[in-house]
């Protein structure tokens, strides 16, 4: 029986040879065969070991470990999880031996733990039964089927567990792909992980850790389907009432989008094998869905659905404090895309509702402005089919301004966990902490925030003017205004990480991803090999 532990007193030597049996080889062998042809690193030894009793004498022992040890070296996760998705990896035996030589290697590195975070779960999906997949996962169902891999693991209360329950607790109350993502339970999972450090591989956070990669992301799936299911039932509402095209620019494409093209993509929608879950494009055609559906819903006039409220307090993403790396629940339980960024003051009782809007805080440096209502906004927009005016240089201030006023003229809606905005023509989607961040908070935190939209509304203008005008100038500026302002925002990420300010190195970690994406479509656009999306 294996012991697992977090190997602080093991032999530091990287060259250490692996212990190995023949047979234990054998059964190894094969996957890191496969990994390294597929990483076009050196063959291995045999071009097979099912014919082959055992090792001749030392020597040619100690060549093989060694040969395993340097391609564990330099296999990293992406490519585990590429050779996963083959029949080869579907071999009890062989992935535990595997999952093994990876826990038990000696000063782990943050790429190992990545591995092992993936091996883990991959082990229990292939070996747990039917019956205890079907149902709520616990932790005794989980510590039974890592038994061979892990040996006897008892359930004791780790704090660096803690957080794992408390986001699963949270994507239970989602509705959707949107409310999973704007809470930023993915980014909360990863942060819960790295703060663990060397406690991740006790054997109790490593059952902790693999029910909450299978809850979570059997979770993601379920909502996947369920934003697929809505969006067949808005075409069909929509093909019922007659519109011919759509109004999809949110979802990046065009502002008269026919209904039939439509269909098509969401019958031929899949989705995509991400190679790579560090990279900012392999959730761009996530985001495209989302917000495919928002488009339809807001076409049909469908009321967004607020969050389910929750039985249990849950971990908040924004509005709430981390102390001791762990995230605090808001007040009340209640999620942020169900609180209002500037919440209204009670009425007294017996009194109308007032129809005035909430007071809003400008940003550092700005003065109060009035506010005007909804319709007027619209009345003194220009018309869709007028050309757009000529982009001044950067001012940076100026787009700051437009933002906020359009904010303060149009209040967020209670339970829309987004919110649009227009520069130049273009519509900017912000996330509820996003609009918080301009019209009721403060501080370090919220100028970072209003920074990466602004840089972000820069360039999704620069991006519709290259497409319409080919205007190749205003792109390179606004490309040349994020770049330098990106080194800043990934400071400021891990600093609020190492302060343990979670639900703020969070928020901002998603509103610089969105910029990182944008950025990559823009320099795609620049080099002329444009995403298909620019396309569209």
């Amino acid at each position: 029986m294996i012991k697992v532990s977090t190997d602080r007193n093991r032999d530091r030597n990287p060259r250490a040879v692996s212990s190995h049996t023949w047979d234990e080889f054998s059964h190894v062998y094969p996957i890191y065969a496969a990994l390294a042809r597929q990483c076009a690193l050196p063959n291995g030894p045999y071009p097979a070991v099912a014919n082959i009793d055992s090792w001749p004498d030392k020597k040619t022992r100690e060549r093989d470990l060694l040969w395993l040890d340097d391609v564990d070296r330099q296999v990293q996760a992406v490519h585990i999880r590429q050779f996963l998705a083959t029949p080869a990896a579907a071999r009890e035996e062989g992935l535990r031996l595997f999952l093994q030589r990876q826990l038990l290697r000696p000063d782990k590195q943050i790429s190992d733990r990545d591995k092992i975070d993936l091996l883990i779960v991959q082990y229990f999906v292939l070996c747990a039964p039917q019956d205890v997949i079907a149902v709520p996962v616990e932790f005794a169902d989980v510590a039974k089927v890592l038994q061979p891999a892990l040996g006897e693991v008892e359930a004791t209360s780790l704090e660096c567990c803690e957080p794992f329950e408390r986001i699963l607790e949270s994507a239970q109350q989602c509705r959707s792909l949107r409310d999973l993502v704007e809470q930023g339970l993915m980014e909360q999972g990863r942060f819960a992980k790295e703060a663990a450090g060397g406690m991740f591989y006790d054997p109790v956070a490593l059952v902790s850790i693999c029910r909450f990669n299978f809850i979570f992301r059997r979770t993601f799936i379920q909502l996947l389907h369920a934003d697929l299911r809505a969006i067949g039932s808005a075409l069909n509402d929509l093909e019922r009432r007659g519109p011919k095209s759509i109004d999809c620019r949110r979802a990046g494409l065009s502002s008269a989008e026919p209904v039939a093209k439509l269909r098509q993509f969401h019958q031929h929608w899949k989705a995509p094998f991400r190679t790579d879950y560090n990279q900012d494009s392999s959730f761009r055609p996530y985001e495209q869905l989302m917000c495919l559906r928002e488009d339809l819903e807001e076409a049909l006039g469908v009321a967004p659905q607020p969050l389910a409220p929750a039985s249990t307090t849950r971990a908040a993403t924004s509005g709430g404090r981390a102390e001791g790396g762990v995230v605090k629940p808001l007040e009340n339980g209640k999620s942020p895309a169900s609180v209002s960024p500037s919440p209204r003051p009670a009425a007294p009782k017996g009194s109308a509702p007032s129809a005035k809007p909430p007071e809003l805080v400008a940003p550092a440096g700005k003065q109060p402005v009035k506010t005007t209502s909804a319709a007027a906004s619209k009345e003194t927009a220009l018309p869709p089919d007028q050309k757009v005016p000529t982009l001044a240089p950067l001012d940076v201030e100026t787009i700051e301004e437009k933002i906020w006023e359009q904010l303060i003229a149009t209040p967020p809606v209670r339970g829309r966990s987004m919110t649009t905005v227009t520069v130049q023509e273009t519509r900017v989607l912000l996330s509820a902490w996003e609009v918080a961040a301009f019209i009721s908070a403060s501080g370090q935190d919220s100028d970072d925030l209003r920074r990466v939209i602004v840089a972000r509304a820069m360039l999704s203008a620069a991006i519709e003017r290259r497409k319409r005008f080919l205007d190749f100038k205003t792109l390179q500026q606004a490309v040349g205004h994020a770049r330098g302002e990106i080194p800043h925002f990934q400071e400021r990420i891990d600093q609020l990480k190492r302060t343990m300010k979670t639900d703020s190195a969070v928020n901002l970690g998603i509103s610089v991803k969105r910029l990182l994406a944008l950025v990559d479509e823009a320099e795609q656009i620049q080099k002329g090999n444009a995403t298909p999306e620019g396309k569209q």
